[in-house]
């Protein structure tokens, strides 16, 4: 069990580090292309599912059997920590409550096909 939390730790520190840099990344390029939310959101969806699916496959990489429970299992803890970050840049919740689902189903989908493909 305590392992298990270990590599949990270890798959949330790297997709938040993969999530942090992607995010750098595309607040650089809406800087110098002007680009817009249209452009931007669907991008950031791709770099929050790629974090999701390579925490999930780490994760579930050290189970021995139901990997894509696994794989769920850090994609609802990513989630949470995504939020609890997110509440305590904006307070009032605005950061999340407009695609907070969105969110959620892509970061459970990408860690449990993470956790298949591990």
């Amino acid at each position: 069990m305590k392992q298990n939390l270990i590599y949990l730790l270890k798959g949330l520190f790297f997709a938040a580090l993969i999530l942090t840099l992607a995010t750098l990344l595309l607040a650089f390029l809406m800087m110098k292309t002007g680009w817009g939310d249209a452009v931007m959101f669907p991008m950031l969806i791709v770099f929050f599912c790629l974090s999701a699916f390579l925490g999930g496959r780490y994760f579930a990489k050290h189970a021995q059997n139901r990997r894509f429970l696994w794989g769920i299992g850090f994609g609802a803890a990513f989630f949470v920590l995504y939020a609890v970050v997110t509440y305590f840049l904006s307070p009032d919740g605005a950061l999340l409550s407009d695609n907070a689902v969105t969110f959620l189903i892509s970061s459970l989908a990408a860690g449990c096909v993470g956790g298949m493909l591990s």
